[in-house]
């Protein structure tokens, strides 16, 4: 499973990317604009939100929760926690998708009663590091769908996806030089790939 993280470079505006991430067949945008301003992300959102839903696309934020609700998005990934997991489901309701991220274990563990609906971790963590994330992980019982973040690619994406993770969150699409078809061969290299 891809996540497309959306987020402004040199050669495309967000929208651009989302588009084309979405024409190489991505199913989940995750908007980051973390030194944006709240009318910024409205205005932005206000394009990708039709794009979107036209092609039954998730669309979340990261660490929005209040613009999460107020635009109708599908969910939040919370990077850092100014509340309990549990009021976001509160204040999103039953049908948002909630996303925390994680470093260890034990925070996953902490956090099942709260009706999370995946982690992600962080995005300096390395394969090894998330091989003996996924390895603690197993014999807990824990079932919480693993998302990892950041530098993943065409190149790196098979090892990923041997950790046992459940998929990945990346940008890399909107950087290379056909962001429509890079999009299209990561989904496959993460379908393969998985273990």
């Amino acid at each position: 499973m891809l996540q497309f993280i959306a987020e402004s470079n040199e050669r495309y505006s967000i929208a651009e990317t989302v588009q084309m991430a979405i024409e190489g067949g991505c199913r989940w945008i995750e908007l980051h604009m973390p030194d944006s301003d709240d009318s910024e992300i409205r205005e932005t959102a206000s394009e990708l939100i039709p794009l979107c839903r036209e092609s039954g696309v998730f669309l979340t934020i990261e660490n929005r929760p209040g613009l999460a609700r107020e635009l109708g998005l599908h969910g939040v990934v919370m990077t850092s926690l100014s509340t309990t997991a549990l009021k976001f489901r509160e204040d999103l309701g039953p049908e948002a998708i909630i996303g925390l991220r994680v470093a260890t274990t034990p925070a996953v563990a902490a956090i099942q009663n709260a009706d999370i609906d995946y982690v992600t971790l962080p995005p300096d963590m390395p394969v090894s590091a998330i091989t003996q994330f996924m390895e603690e992980l197993r014999p807990t019982g824990i079932t919480t769908p693993v998302v990892a973040t950041g530098d993943i690619n065409l190149e790196n994406a098979a090892a990923y996806m041997a950790t046992g993770i459940s998929g990945v969150a990346t940008a890399a699409p909107a950087y290379a030089k056909d962001p429509v078809e890079y999009t299209s061969r990561l989904i496959e290299a993460l379908e393969k790939s998985k273990c």
